[in-house]
């Protein structure tokens, strides 16, 4: 597979979780939908910490907007407090409702804000995307879906 470079793969997550939000809305059998949650909170754990230990930090070292970093750190914190409660609680529709919502914003603010801000500012997406993958695969064998 070829190199992707960090926003088309950071990219690429926020389409593979967007596309399971969809399948749970659509989904009517309970196992299934619980199963698609588990895989939706798993790909979320993994993308906000590869974006908080890689990607942030070098936004924030070459693009220099600390406001909209932080803000994405936020929202990060939001979406794991509702991971922690779907994990804890059991999986209600309620709350897959708000967590898709909270992520939809926080996509739509990455795409809109800080993936231009970080194509202008020249930083080496190809390496980052490199350092990206290999972190995503790590924590992905250390998770159990």
């Amino acid at each position: 597979m070829p190199q992707k470079d960090a926003i088309t793969l950071l990219d690429d997550d926020h389409k593979k979780v967007e596309q399971l939000f969809k399948d749970f809305q659509s989904e009517t059998d309970r196992g299934r939908k619980e199963h698609i949650v588990r895989t939706i909170c798993t790909e979320l754990t993994v993308h906000t910490q590869i974006e908080e230990e890689i990607f942030y930090p070098a936004f924030r070292q070459k693009v220099g907007d600390k406001d909209v970093a932080d803000d994405a750190v936020h929202e990060h914190q939001e979406a794991k407090q509702l991971v922690s409660k779907l994990e804890s609680q059991g999986v209600k529709d309620d709350m897959v409702l708000e967590l898709q919502k909270l992520i939809e914003h926080h996509v739509q603010d990455e795409r809109e804000k800080m993936f231009p801000q970080s194509r202008s500012a020249g930083m080496d997406l190809d390496a980052l995307g490199t350092r990206l993958e290999q972190r995503k695969q790590e924590l992905m064998e250390q998770q159990t879906v």
